[in-house]
Parts: C-alpha cells; sequence; structure tokens
C-alpha cells in the first residue's frame, strides 16, 4: 500500500494507471461486475511493479469504482448515475481552517460535515458514506491518530487528507503507521485542495 501521497506528485504512476482503468469502467469497456485480470498481469500489461498496480487499485476501491473479494478477485464497479454530491466530513478545531476548506470543498458540489475533535468525526463516521476525510493532526482532547486509529480497526476504504503544520512531524510519522495517507501543507491553498480531490477522484465534475 502506499503511504503518503504528496500534493506536488501529480505525476505519480499508480495515479495514472488508475485513471486509464476508470476510464475504461465509466465508458463501458469494462463492465460492471467483470472482474479484472490478476493484479500480477495488470503489472505487466502496464509494465510496472506489484506494488504501484496494488497502489493504482487501492485509489479505484477508494473512488468506489471497484471492489475485492478475498480469495475471488478484483471487480468493476460502474458509477450510480444521478448521484448526490459527494460527501466530506472535516475534522479540525480551527474555525478559520473550516471556513476555508468548506468555501473551497462546496465551491467543488461537495458536501461538508465538520467535527471539531477525534470523538466527534469517530461518532460522525458511522452515520454516513463519506468520499474524504480532512483531518487535522493537533487537537484538544487527543490527535487525529486516534480518528485513523478508528479508521483502521472498522476497515473503513475512506481516503484520508491530512492538513498539517511544520511543527506536526512526528504525529505524521505515527500517522502513516495507519494507513494511506495525502498530506496537505498548512497555510492551505485552493490549488492544494483542487489537486488532492482530482487525484482521490470525488470532485463531482473535474474543473479545466
Amino acid at each position: 500500500m502506499v503511504s503518503r501521497t504528496e500534493t506536488n506528485s501529480p505525476g505519480l504512476r499508480y495515479v495514472s494507471i488508475a485513471d486509464n482503468l476508470q476510464q475504461q469502467i465509466e465508458s463501458g469497456e469494462v463492465r460492471d461486475g467483470d472482474r479484472l485480470p490478476s493484479q500480477h498481469e495488470m503489472a505487466k500489461q502496464y509494465g510496472v511493479s506489484l506494488t504501484t498496480l496494488r497502489s493504482a487499485v487501492d485509489l479505484l476501491e477508494q473512488r468506489g469504482l471497484v471492489r475485492s473479494a478475498h480469495g475471488l478477485g478484483t471487480f468493476a464497479q460502474a458509477p450510480k448515475p444521478g448521484s448526490d454530491n459527494p460527501q466530506v466530513l472535516l475534522v479540525d478545531d480551527d474555525p478559520q481552517v473550516v471556513d476555508l476548506l468548506t468555501a473551497i470543498l462546496e465551491g467543488e458540489d461537495i458536501s461538508v460535515t465538520s467535527a471539531s475533535t477525534a470523538a466527534e468525526g469517530i461518532a460522525k463516521l458511522q452515520d454516513s458514506s463519506f468520499q474524504a476525510i480532512f483531518l487535522d493532526l493537533i487537537m484538544p482532547g487527543g490527535s487525529g491518530v486516534e480518528l485513523l486509529k478508528a479508521v483502521e480497526a472498522q476497515s473503513i476504504k475512506t481516503p484520508v487528507v491530512l492538513v498539517t503544520g511544520a511543527g506536526d512531524s512526528n504525529l505524521i510519522e505515527e500517522a502513516m503507521d495507519h494507513g494511506p495517507i495525502t498530506l496537505i501543507r498548512k497555510p492551505v491553498r485552493v490549488k492544494q485542495v483542487r489537486q488532492v480531490l482530482e487525484v482521490l477522484g470525488v470532485q463531482k465534475q473535474a474543473r479545466v
């Protein structure tokens, strides 16, 4: 699994592979319910390592376009037409950061549910299906790592975006022990957020 995706690396190979497979699924070339070739076969087809191919499949699973069945393989899932706007969980105790990220995300036709503590975020994970989690690491009453542990323990596939400051390096290292993450460095910029949304495939409509 990929430990993290830095936002300044838009040309990552696994993202290109995931985008190619997504196009095949959305166009109907690969139909809903079709079993994909084995990961070893696809790695050979794309000329990449098995680790890179697995990262592409993980990203497609996060986008809701494939599902893996243990011992049976990986199957395509066609996107459902007419679905509601993507849902994002935002966990941060800084009102300015919350307001900024909410404005950016809602500008991309994404609905935002916010929480100010890790415990509140964990509770809200039980109530809704989110396409991404934007998570601060340093909050009163516990760090964002507690939420990451809950996500891992419940085998939740939702991709996590850490919104971090320069002083969070130790927590970042701890966070990366609990699944693949994407990093956005503070101060938050619109371009960063849009790039992450495009990579994770949670935008309703990509901007040109």
